[in-house]
């Protein structure tokens, strides 16, 4: 069965930004004391172009009572405060922003723990990894170097601008005149940088794909050489993000010499008018020098806002970015009354359980209507029209299909406390989902699981999960020692319990072996061990959560016969007391099962012992026979017929 369904994203409904700032609520506090901290920066440049005049108008011209000296120390004092009260600012800015991007990310982070497993059987680990890494960073310049920055600008151009008209009302207005090319060219400049830093924030959440998926199968690139290949993809990957970073930059660029060019404009218009009232002897030539200062205020800080609407634009497009990944919602939630589960007796019940896939394929609308390059992100264009007022550009709407494809099909059968229950069948039948609805990686579209009389999507996650362990073909092992590997299920274990557990795994001999013992250091997924050691590890683990529900996925199949040996003996220690379906490889491991379950297509076509199923022929008679042939003849002692 397969049905596809596509539809258009609607887009970010509510303003990135608005939503960062509700976020950011707690933090207002800090970020107002910031502020009140830049405003009292505010005194030195303000009052320099005051005490100028007074220096050249008075003091130098032997006119005014205060002496220069007064002056100079009245100056010195000032500008003493404000190297005290800027070290301030910054170091409280740096505490504000690594304290919201810790936060951020353990959001984010924590998030991510809660999606299900289908969440990241359709997206790159790498393409993740970018949102918690490149744009929690980004994200958290909104704050610290934009509106933190646009604030004290305004209020700066708000004060320069007060003085200017109290010194001189007719300057001020014309020194004003200026200010709707500001306004135009941002609006209309924004439009460009917010969509330029969006296509290379998506190109590098590419590139990030890449690379950890490749370095990830570096063996297979290897073995197949395919390093020339991977250069090029990844050489035009960078090529294309080194363009798209280009073209923002021209953007900001653009808009950063325009405010430059007002501001000369402007400055110029002053010495022009000023100058002539000057030598009218209107003003006098201390006023005017101390009008241009002000002036300066007035202007600089509109000339950065081309440099921080940038840094602003650019975060925006990784708010964006993380909202994205906060908007998905687990397809696996607790209910609100969900029951505890203190102990578990291990009793299983399938009832007409049914599982469809559905594939998630995202397509984003290239510029032009070109493909969706899985490697390259296309520049994503602006309207061409002028813009009279600022304008939230919204993502383009991705075309999202679904691609539903059966699973498994009206599962029904029960496995009693202690039992072993064999799945066999081709591959791709339909084994690794039905047993993957048991810990709720899935949960059933229809139908239902039952353990010890309840639903499991009636008990609290936690509590279901921890009755369960897995033991899989390729058991993860994380970096670390090998001890933090052991109790990553049960980290209060004794150290007795740690060596019990790895005795029974037959694992203890060879941990003991390496110069460190259980704290030696096993590299990423257990580099250092070879692929018996990891599976005696893998069984340890499971021994020292001491589940009641055992899963073992093809836990022997990978192995050479010395070690599938030791690795068959451990589980059968491990399997004693407990319930186990096992994704049969050995076909000792099926012959003891208490039921055998022969699944093809999603459906079970045959059940029953093993006798009983080659008595009756059918799939089972058949994998068995195809198992036998490839078997040698010590393999075959004690499996008659």
């Amino acid at each position: 069965m397969e049905k596809v369904y596509r539809f258009v994203g609607g887009g970010i409904r509510i303003s990135p930004v608005k939503r960062y700032l509700v976020w950011a609520k707690p933090y207002w506090g800090t970020i107002g004391f910031i502020i009140l901290l830049g405003i009292i920066q505010f005194i030195a440049p303000l009052s320099a172009p005051i005490y100028t005049q007074i220096l050249i108008d008075d003091v130098l011209a032997g006119e005014g009572g205060v002496g220069l000296y007064s002056i100079i120390g009245i100056m010195l004092a000032i500008l003493l405060i404000g190297v005290i009260v800027n070290f301030g600012r910054h170091y409280y800015s740096a505490i504000l922003g690594n304290r919201m991007m810790k936060d951020l990310r353990d959001q984010l982070y924590y998030h991510l723990q809660k999606m299900p497993v289908s969440f990241y059987d359709q997206r790159q680990v790498g393409g993740i990894s970018s949102r918690v890494i490149h744009d929690i960073g980004g994200a958290q310049n909104l704050i610290g170097g934009g509106i933190i920055n646009l604030v004290l600008d305004l209020l700066m151009v708000l004060f320069a601008g007060f003085l200017l008209f109290r010194m001189n009302p007719f300057l001020a207005i014309l020194s004003l005149a200026i200010l709707p090319f500001y306004y135009l060219s941002f609006t209309n400049m924004n439009v460009h940088i917010r969509l330029a830093w969006r296509s290379v924030h998506r190109q590098m959440e590419r590139i990030s794909g890449t690379l950890v998926e490749r370095m990830a199968g570096v063996r297979i690139v290897q073995a197949f050489n395919g390093e020339r290949q991977e250069r090029e993809r990844f050489g035009k990957q960078g090529k294309q993000h080194y363009k798209l970073t280009l073209s923002a930059h021209f953007f900001s660029n653009i808009l950063g010499r325009l405010s430059e060019t007002f501001a000369h404009i402007g400055g110029v218009m002053i010495w022009l008018v000023g100058g002539s009232l000057v030598l009218a002897g209107k003003m006098t030539a201390g006023e005017i020098i101390a009008f241009q200062m002000l002036l300066g205020n007035l202007y600089g800080p509109i000339q950065r806002f081309a440099d921080v609407n940038v840094t602003i634009q650019n975060s925006i497009t990784n708010i964006e970015r993380i909202f994205e990944v906060l908007d998905e919602k687990p397809a696996i939630v607790e209910s609100e009354k969900a029951l505890p589960m203190p102990a578990c007796a291990g009793h299983v019940v399938f009832i007409n359980a049914s599982y469809n896939y559905m594939t998630r394929n995202v397509t984003f609308q290239q510029p032009g209507g070109g493909t969706n390059n899985p490697d390259l992100i296309e520049r994503e264009l602006a309207p061409k029209r002028f813009f009279w007022k600022p304008t939230n550009v919204n993502p383009l709407p991705p075309e999202i299909s679904y691609e539903e494809r059966q699973g498994i099909k009206e599962i029904t059968f029960e496995a009693k406390s202690g039992e072993v229950i064999a799945l066999v069948g081709p591959s791709g039948a339909g084994k690794s989902t039905l047993i993957n609805l048991i810990p709720r990686f899935y949960d059933a579209t229809e139908g239902a699981v039952i353990i010890d009389g309840n639903d499991v999507r009636d008990y609290k996650l936690d509590d279901l999960r921890r009755h369960i362990a897995l033991v899989l073909q390729d058991n993860i092992l994380f970096s670390g020692s090998i001890r933090e590997n052991l109790v990553y299920g049960r980290p209060e274990a004794t150290e007795e319990e740690v060596i019990a557990a790895s005795l029974a795994a037959n694992a203890d001999a060879f941990i003991r072996e390496f110069q460190d013992g259980y704290d030696t250091i096993i590299g990423e997924r257990g580099m250092r061990l070879s692929g018996g050691q990891k599976q005696r590890l893998a069984i340890a683990r499971a021994i020292l959560k001491d589940p009641k529900i055992l899963i073992l996925d093809e836990a022997t199949s990978a192995l050479d016969s010395e070690s599938e040996a030791m690795v068959t003996e451990a589980l059968e220690r491990l399997m004693e007391g407990r319930t186990t379906f096992i994704i049969a490889h050995r076909l000792a491991t099926v012959v003891r099962a208490n039921q055998i379950l022969v699944i093809d297509h999603g459906e079970i076509v045959q059940r029953g012992s093993h006798r009983a199923l080659l008595r009756e022929g059918g799939l089972y008679r058949k994998l068995y026979e195809q198992q036998l042939k490839a078997m040698k003849p010590e393999e075959l002692t004690g499996l008659a017929q």
